[in-house]
């Protein structure tokens, strides 16, 4: 059993690389969060951990049809993929250095930082798991 297998499975829509991983970035459809929407920044731009973070659901099923690929029964872009993380219950754990699951129900979550960090840091953060994420549209 490897760490993953503890960690809560989540699910978001991203872009992907030629490689096959999430496409890193500040979007709604990339691996990170924009600044002021997703996450709140204080006024030295650090990330405040509180209720906001880079959406999740526990089942692809769960994501908004306006985001789920066309290919998939949806209305999103087919330049999409629904990613998978993790093996573990949906419920609030650590998922990464500096990051943690916060379920605000069941069918929606945020990855949210543990603290206060620079928002670079939280961006890295994110960014540092993107060889964890595989494609899932089962």
């Amino acid at each position: 059993m490897n760490a993953e297998s503890n960690m809560p499975r989540v699910f978001r829509v991203m872009k992907r690389d030629e490689d096959g991983l999430p496409t890193v970035g500040p979007s709604s459809s990339t691996l990170g969060v924009r600044p002021g929407i997703d996450i709140d920044v204080d006024p030295l731009h650090n990330a405040i951990p509180n209720d906001k973070g880079m959406s999740v659901t526990p089942s692809w099923k769960d994501i908004s049809p306006r985001r789920i690929p066309k290919r998939l029964g949806g209305q999103g872009s087919s330049a999409t993929s629904v990613f998978a993380f993790g093996f573990g219950p949906f419920q609030e754990a650590v998922i990464a250095a500096g990051l943690e699951l916060f379920p605000d129900s069941t069918t929606h979550g945020e990855i949210r930082p543990t603290q206060f960090v620079p928002l670079s840091q939280y961006q890295a953060d994110l960014a540092a798991t993107r060889a964890d994420w595989r494609i899932d549209e089962t």
